[in-house]
């Protein structure tokens, strides 16, 4: 009973590789989606007022929500990618997209650090290229 049988081994292996794929899938999807010249760090201090000009006509209450779900997306893809750094996936990546979604002191510092990879840069405009997108801009 302390041991795991072949098909416990042949349905997980199975079930992380589908996860694995459809995680792909989304998150590409999700790369292809944001502006190009999203990791360029803001330069100037008023350009946090029109971080989100899609936004601030919404009800306050409604905008904290919108922030609240994001944080609880950001803390899944973090958590996510730690666990994919063992397991099959983009580990990286999802790490950095789970980043760019939570708020906290110090964020742009680990973004900056995660992104001066070349592996991540290169995942990461990989994908872009084959959708036929422009490639990210990078400080």
């Amino acid at each position: 009973m302390g041991t795991f049988g072949p098909n416990f081994i042949f349905v997980t292996i199975l079930l992380t590789t589908a996860a694995a794929i459809a995680y792909f899938i989304v998150i590409s999807y999700i790369i292809t989606q944001m502006d190009k010249r999203y990791f360029i760090r803001k330069k100037k201090p008023d350009d946090d007022a029109s971080e989100n000009p899609h936004l601030t006509s919404m009800n306050s209450s409604v905008t904290y929500v919108v922030k609240i779900a994001k944080i609880i997306v950001g803390v899944f893809l973090l958590v996510c990618g730690v666990v994919m750094l063992v397991l099959p996936g983009q580990g990286l990546i999802t790490m950095l997209i789970g980043l760019s979604l939570i708020p906290f002191p110090g964020k742009n510092k680990i973004e900056q650090n995660l992104l001066s990879r070349r592996s991540v840069r290169s995942s990461l405009n990989w994908i872009r290229i084959k959708a036929h997108k422009d490639p990210f801009i990078f400080d």
